[in-house]
């Protein structure tokens, strides 16, 4: 095996860290072994999620204590450590070196090319072990701890779709090495019940997929002709029909998806909000008239407003199809333009005197008992509208 570096093919030493002696390999698979020049091409996403397997794969069967012997082997022969006392990385205490670094040591060793950000990452995480453990040699004594990461929702639902990604790519390499390995790619989805929003991930990383495998099978890239010339030409049909099955089950997953997604129930405004931005008068000293709160309105079945300036009393009731009253803006709606009348008060003080005294049954029937000509009530409320009742 070949890893590339600074474009020039060097050879690998790949070997597995053990004997298959964990009987819950049958469940997480082998450890995972990279093909360099393949790993190479891949995009980011990609590469991290073959990278989540691995992970997955060493935090399960081991501890930093059992790899930090080969991350610390690793840094005595890079070039970032010439100048490190060789005793400080020896003297690396377990709970000081991350098994995310471990982890990539391991799937560095298992063949996997460095990408500059991971390189990084050991490096300083490295450098930061070899301080802590120097500032406090006693594996035992309490490393100062930093503030504890919490993920995030979208940290966990990444995390979720990599481990879902990186089952469907176990599929894959058994259907590359078995013809009867069966899968169907909807039902797959359907069961775990991947979520709308993180379908282009999938679709990303098999669109690729499949370009790559045609661009071999109809032999349009040297590379790719070479990297997959251990396939005959029978398995490479079947594979890309897989590959296919998965981007075509993907959209009807979507549609799927789409169809039968909850529409999101618009949260409730409080009444207060709603009646906010009403002008209303509340208060008329010389008559004794004080308003209603408003937030009432909103609900009701009837309203009664007077006009202090125009000495109009109105009567709004409600529509039969609204069902109820409210407002908007600086509005009454939601009431019966035929039935909602006002009329104007010659003697407003008596008549008010009388509306006070009113039970529901007169109030119902008040404007009509008076005589005066009625007018259509529009709906708006100003600074010189007392709101008298609601019912």
């Amino acid at each position: 095996m070949a890893i590339k570096v600074n474009g020039k093919a060097v050879k690998a030493k790949v070997r597995a860290m053990k004997n298959p002696l964990f009987g819950d390999e049958k469940y997480t698979g082998p450890e995972p072994v990279w093909d360099a020049e393949r790993a190479m091409q891949l995009s980011d996403e990609e590469f991290d999620h073959r990278l989540a397997a691995s992970f997955r794969y060493y935090n399960y069967y081991f501890t930093q204590k059992d790899l930090k012997k080969h991350v610390i082997a690793w840094a005595k022969e890079r070039k970032e450590f010439e100048d490190a006392d060789h005793k400080l990385l020896n003297n690396i205490t377990d709970r000081a070196l991350p098994m995310t670094v471990c982890s990539i040591i391991m799937a560095h060793r298992q063949g996997m090319p460095f990408r500059q950000k991971h390189l990084d990452y050991v490096v300083e995480n490295v450098n930061r072990a070899m301080r802590i453990s120097e500032s406090d040699p006693d594996e035992d004594a309490p490393v100062a701890k930093a503030k504890p990461w919490t993920p995030s929702i979208q940290d966990r639902l990444n995390e979720k779709t990599a481990e879902t990604i990186g089952e469907l790519e176990w599929h894959f390499d058994e259907i590359l090495k078995n013809p009867k390995h069966v899968l169907k790619p909807y039902d797959f989805l359907t069961s775990k019940n991947v979520p709308q929003s993180q379908l282009a991930k999938y679709e990303t990383l098999y669109q690729a997929r499949a370009d790559e495998l045609k661009a071999a099978q109809a032999k349009e890239d040297e590379q790719l002709v070479e990297a997959y010339s251990y396939l005959k030409a029978a398995d490479m049909k079947r594979i890309i029909a897989f590959v296919d099955a998965i981007l075509d089950d993907i959209v009807q997953y979507r549609g799927v998806k789409k169809a039968t997604k909850k529409v999101r129930a618009p949260r409730a405004v409080s009444k207060e909000k709603v009646v906010s931005k009403l002008k209303y008068l509340k208060e008329e000293k010389t008559l004794k008239l004080i308003s209603v709160n408003p937030a009432d309105i909103i609900g009701a079945q009837e309203l009664f407003v007077y006009n202090v300036k125009t000495r109009k009393l109105g009567h709004y009731i409600c529509d039969s199809l609204q069902g109820q009253l409210t407002v908007k803006g600086a509005s009454i709606v939601g009431y019966d333009e035929i039935k909602s009348v006002a009329k104007t008060l010659r003697k407003p003080e008596e008549k008010l005197k009388e509306f006070a005294k009113a039970g529901k049954v007169q109030l119902r029937k008040f404007l009509s008992d008076i005589k005066a000509t009625e007018t259509k009530l529009n709906g708006r409320v100003n600074a010189d509208t007392i709101l008298l009742k609601v019912l």
